[in-house]
Parts: structure tokens; sequence; C-alpha cells
């Protein structure tokens, strides 16, 4: 397989970007998602993790591929990723507090059409 593509046209050259972009999407996501299991990560929301420890099939016709276990927790930390180096690479950091300043577009306009000033 070849490592470098060549563009003959311009259009060759934006869907060799497209191409690029897709395929660095594809490596984020996957990454993601395998460090999101060796970390203990399980089925939620719409992402379907097979579980064969102490999962369950919703319906015992299907193969064990579909056995599954819910995050019923709620994890207080955020993965992150990062494209560094050529690689991909991940960490888990705990959460940012929320700013007590209330400087919500709707807060902010209402005081603009009160006062017809931005503090």
């Amino acid at each position: 397989m070849a490592d470098t593509l060549f563009a003959g046209s311009r259009t060759e050259l934006a869907m060799l970007y497209r191409l690029r972009d897709m395929l660095l999407s594809q490596r984020a996501y996957l990454t993601a998602m395998a460090d999101y299991t060796a970390h203990g990560g399980k089925s939620r929301g719409s992402a379907l993790y097979t579980d064969l420890t102490g999962g369950v099939k919703p319906f015992a016709q299907l193969s064990d591929t579909f056995t599954f276990a819910l995050d019923e927790t709620e994890s207080p930390l955020i993965q992150e990723l990062w494209f560094e180096d050529g690689t991909c690479r991940t960490a888990w950091r705990a959460p940012r507090p929320i700013p007590e300043d209330d400087d919500f577009f709707e807060n902010v306009w209402r005081s603009y059409r009160e006062t017809e000033n931005v503090d």
C-alpha cells in the first residue's frame, strides 16, 4: 500500500484533503473508544460496548457480541484527545467549575437594550 498520495488536479487535491480529514477523524474516534474501554468504560448513550463478564444480551438469539452492560456511574472525569507528532493522545481530567458570571447572551443583550452599553 502506498504511503504517499499525489493529486493530479485541483479537484483531486480537494478530495485528498477530504480523505485526510476523514482518516484523521476515524483515527481520533477509534483511539478515544479504545482508551475509554481501557479505562473500564461501559455502554452508554449511542455507544454499545461488548461486555461478556457482567453484561446481558437483549435477545437470546443474538450472538454474544451483543452482550453489554450499561454505565450506571456518573463519571466525574472528562476524556481529552489531541493529535501530536502523528499520534492521537488521550488524557483524563476533572471538569472545570462552572463560572459564576451570568454573562449569558440573554443577560448581556437585556443589559445592552436597557443601558445601551456592555459592561
